[in-house]
């Protein structure tokens, strides 16, 4: 039998093509290998027209120089092929420049369903502008919940939406987000923030929906997300959880920040479908 030697140089060469090969994943294959992610949400007293219920929740496009227009466009191809009752975009739209709004915008207003698309903004778009991000999505006829909420109804059965502005920016008014609401009726809250589920104030919802976490957007195996030893806000990174009788799901979202790369956490559209309990 002939003898199998390993060079030095082999040796050490072969942890640096690893490196290098998971690098390349890391920036060019991953972000871009969306995930089309779907969860039944049980939701106690939800009306009987509304069983079944079909969410699909777009949030942290993060529409940049790193992230073009066509892959926005792309996410939003994807988004519609799912056919949901309502679209939901829980903020995040575009990175840093204004230039970046209306284009994000315009590409948003290809969507549609039969029960609307609904919006708040995220920290970002605070950093941005967020009066020209609301203006851009409204003129595209994408209704933003600013501390604001509404009724879907299905004959004589309701069901509300309430949508918070950025909490991370102190620009959240629960009085008004919740004002008028029947304690009756399930309560669906869109918040970019899901630190809210630690809130008193969110003990009145049935379910929150949110971003901001990119899914830690780097996980590696045995460590988890680096990015939780910098920061508490991956407390709730990604999936359904819940405190008390509220919900929370938290979408890894479909654009990247900072790093341009996502490693182990796929970018994600997801779909929630939602049941009674």
């Amino acid at each position: 039998m002939p003898e199998f030697s390993l060079s030095r140089r082999q040796f050490l060469a072969a942890p640096l093509i690893a490196v290098s090969a998971t690098a390349a994943y890391a920036r060019l294959i991953e972000p871009y290998a969306y995930w089309i992610s779907e969860t039944d949400i049980f939701i106690r007293d939800l009306p009987e027209r509304f069983e079944g219920f079909r969410m699909t929740q777009l949030t942290d496009i993060h529409h940049s120089r790193i992230l073009g227009l066509r892959e926005v466009r792309r996410v939003v191809s994807l988004a519609q092929q799912t056919k949901p009752d309502m679209f939901v975009l829980t903020g995040d739209y575009s990175t840093t420049y204004r230039r970046y709004v209306e284009p994000c915008a315009e590409a948003l207003s290809e969507l549609s369903a039969p029960e609307g698309v609904w919006a708040v903004l995220g920290n970002h778009d605070h950093y941005t502008d967020p009066e020209l991000t609301t203006r851009a999505l409204q003129g595209h006829h994408i209704a933003v919940l600013n501390n604001a909420h509404t009724t879907i109804r299905r004959g004589p059965d309701s069901l509300q939406l309430s949508g918070i502005d950025d909490w991370s920016w102190n620009a959240t008014n629960w009085d008004r987000a919740f004002s008028g609401l029947n304690a009756k009726t399930p309560t669906i809250l869109l918040s970019h923030q899901p630190a809210v589920l630690d809130l008193e104030q969110s003990n009145k919802v049935a379910l929150i929906l949110s971003g901001h976490t990119h899914g830690g957007q780097i996980k590696l195996p045995f460590l988890g997300a680096p990015a939780r030893f910098a920061t508490q806000d991956l407390k709730y990174a990604r999936g359904l959880f819940r405190r008390g009788d509220t919900q929370l799901y938290v979408s890894s979202g479909t654009g990247v920040i900072g790093l341009p790369v996502r490693f182990g956490v796929r970018p994600e559209i997801a779909v929630l479908r939602l049941q009674r309990a």
